[in-house]
């Protein structure tokens, strides 16, 4: 089974992106959560393979693994962050 990456999406203007990031703070330091700039060469081959268009509301993650890539809406509250990626819920 091939590992899952997370990669959540950062723009220069979202608040939502910034509270995401601090509350995944130690998983992002242990690269278990990548962060990519939306407008980066990797956020956007990614964006395409996950067949996303240009329509990504923040806060936004992809996660790849076997079964490709997916565009997923991340819900956080100060308990938990989700990433709910069509009916797959991925906490």
């Amino acid at each position: 089974m091939n590992e899952r990456k997370i990669y959540i999406l950062d723009e220069e203007e979202c608040t939502p992106c910034e509270e995401v990031k601090k509350a995944l703070e130690k998983e992002i330091a242990e690269g278990k959560v990548q962060v990519l700039d939306i407008t980066s060469d990797e956020a956007l081959e990614l964006l395409e393979k996950a067949g996303a268009g240009d329509q990504v509301e923040f806060p936004a993650a992809l996660v790849e693994d076997e079964q490709g890539v997916r565009l997923c809406q991340i819900y956080h509250s100060q308990d938990i962050t989700l990433s709910k990626c069509g009916d797959e819920i991925i906490a």
